[in-house]
């Protein structure tokens, strides 16, 4: 269906020619030439989509979308954030057709490397203050792939990671960047309900705190092999993964585990436990 321009009652800054150069940087750009960017931190739904969509409806957008282009590439991307707006602007082009929301002046900067996009959505996001904990360990991970990929690196210590981070603009502690790997490489598989919906650093940290405490007991103690425990571990932190995360549960359902294997009272076993959580 073909779509007939709508009346603009607050448009943005009226395109000259496609794509020209307004001022030094911004450029006027269809919306069809711009992609969003497809290692976007953000992996969950914006909560604010439906009143930013409005506010966009209404007034336009505050900010400038900033964009770039890979070389070669036709099409321009995302350089900084601006993914929920860019599909908003599509959203309502497509809904109504106005002029207003396919012409965009954006600003444009110059290509350098992939790391250098992923890390400037990253810090935009931030700014924000919005992105749940899961989705920048998520994109820390893409970060350390790419970064190996533009290096041709091979394994990269976690001090390295966040030293070559650092480097590029985005501080992160040794300490963090372990905690963010615990939870991409251990948790993600176990616990995806909870990590999606708002598992935060505090209460990963207490997860990674009860499983190295309860390992070092199954085996001190000679509860069962390495193998036994990784599967118990897994089976019960799935049994309990909703929205509504209770470390207690984990804690409690592993108590009872190692009371039954070496037949001991759930009593005792919490109590000898809670000296190895203490270590």
């Amino acid at each position: 269906m073909e779509h007939r321009p709508a009346s603009d009652t607050n448009p943005s800054p009226p395109p000259q020619t496609n794509n020209a150069i307004i001022d030094r940087g911004f450029r006027v750009v269809d919306i069809s030439e711009i992609k969003p960017y497809e290692y976007n931190p953000r992996r969950s739904e914006n909560p604010e989509y439906d009143r930013i969509k409005s506010s966009i409806r209404t007034g336009g957008m505050d900010q400038p979308l900033i964009v770039t282009k890979r070389p070669g590439e036709k099409d321009y991307m995302l350089h900084a954030g601006g993914n929920t707006r860019l599909r908003i602007y599509k959203e309502l082009y497509q809904e109504t057709g106005a002029e207003r929301f396919r012409k965009l002046a954006c600003v444009f900067r110059p290509w350098t490397r992939e790391t250098d996009v992923l890390l400037a959505h990253l810090r935009e996001n931030d700014l924000r203050g919005d992105l749940s904990f899961i989705d920048k360990a998520l994109a820390v991970r893409d970060a350390k792939r790419l970064i190996q990929e533009e290096q041709g690196a091979g394994i990269i210590t976690q001090t390295e990671l966040a030293d070559m981070l650092r480097a590029r603009g985005y501080a992160l502690s040794q300490g963090l960047v372990s905690q963010m790997e615990y939870s991409v490489e251990r948790l993600v598989p176990l616990l995806p309900v909870a990590l999606r919906s708002g598992l935060g650093r505090p209460k990963v940290e207490r997860i990674r705190q009860l499983d190295r405490a309860v390992r070092a007991l199954w085996l001190d103690r000679s509860v069962d092999t390495e193998e036994a425990f990784d599967q118990a571990f897994a089976v019960l932190c799935r049994r309990y993964d909703s929205p509504e995360w209770d470390i207690g549960n984990l804690r409690r359902a592993l108590e009872a585990e190692i009371a039954e294997r070496v037949e001991v009272s759930i009593q005792v076993v919490r109590m000898v436990l809670e000296d190895y959580v203490r270590l």
